[in-house]
């Protein structure tokens, strides 16, 4: 008999997602019958903010990295993730297709960042432009070498542009810590900063205003 209930409580599961996904996914996330992580290895976030379910996502979308915001300053704090929608394909120097990222988010309003090549680390920057809402940097690893870029972006008027432009952080093949990461963007007296290295001072950080582009 515990068979059988078990059973007839997956059927109803699975009933309740095929007849209203978007209503049920909230529900089942509050009753702890799945986690945030399985929901968005088998669901897949378009740039247009709805879900689509996709068998082949399953195997494909991988979550790599997560942290939590407000990502859109409306008080309410949830998850934006680094997810493999592409896996790697040969040798990318010889013709071959390097894995690809895009950082989704729980809130299915908030479009999604196609990132690309290759793999990702993502920081909580806070609010640096004043307007309720936390702006992400995404560090990236390079195809080949030891040379990482960053990015900070801002979500604004249901797209997200850059605060901070892209801009290259060599590592020496060495990880970088967090918190090394969370200094490298700032906000200084109101204004946005970041350090760059300086390549011939063995790698001294010289700080550079950021070069905000209106929206």
């Amino acid at each position: 008999m515990p068979g059988l209930t078990i059973i007839f409580a997956n059927l109803l599961v699975l009933k309740m997602l095929i007849d209203h996904p978007m209503k049920q996914l909230l529900i089942l996330l509050s009753w702890g019958v799945i986690s945030f992580p399985q929901w968005l290895q088998s669901e897949k976030h378009n740039t247009s903010g709805q879900i689509k379910t996709s068998n082949e996502s399953a195997v494909l979308h991988k979550m790599e990295e997560r942290i939590q915001g407000d990502f859109i300053g409306n008080g309410r704090r949830g998850y934006a993730a680094a997810v493999k929608i592409a896996e790697r394909q040969g040798n990318p120097v010889e013709g071959g297709t390097a894995d690809q990222y895009e950082i989704r988010f729980s809130d299915s309003r908030i479009k999604s960042i196609m990132v690309g090549c290759c793999k990702v680390r993502l920081i909580n920057e806070g609010d640096l432009n004043h307007d309720k809402a936390d702006e992400i940097s995404v560090f990236q690893a390079p195809m080949n070498g030891c040379t990482y870029s960053m990015t900070t972006y801002s979500y604004k008027n249901g797209s997200w542009n850059k605060v901070v432009a892209t801009f290259l952080i060599p590592t020496g093949c060495e990880m970088i810590r967090d918190q090394d990461l969370q200094q490298r963007v700032f906000l200084e007296k109101g204004t946005i900063y970041y350090y760059v290295s300086d390549p011939n001072r063995s790698g001294k950080l010289i700080k550079k205003k950021a070069m905000i582009r209106k929206t």
